[in-house]
């Protein structure tokens, strides 16, 4: 399972990003146009199990998170790739 964190700025995104390196496996991506933020910025957390999304999401909002949402991998009725939509994370 893979979660996605906002945050209200780039500077806020860079910061979470260095102090999860080690505690969390992340990765600053552009934010993916399905979702509206201000910041330009992401993280991708994961691979996770379930039991660890939700430790995950716990991480993420004391680092400034705004919005999380679990990435949901579904195969393409028009190609062979991989088609990812966001389920909102309450």
């Amino acid at each position: 399972m893979l979660v996605l964190a906002t945050f209200p700025s780039t500077h806020a995104a860079l910061r979470a990003e260095q102090e999860l390196t080690g505690e969390l496996p992340v990765e600053l991506i552009p934010v993916p146009r399905q979702i509206r933020n201000d910041c330009g910025f992401c993280l991708l957390a994961g691979p996770l199990d379930p039991l660890g999304a939700g430790r995950a999401a716990v991480i993420l909002k004391r680092h400034g998170a705004t919005g999380l949402w679990r990435v949901l991998e579904l195969d393409s009725p028009t190609s062979r790739r991989k088609e990812k939509r966001y389920e909102p994370i309450p």
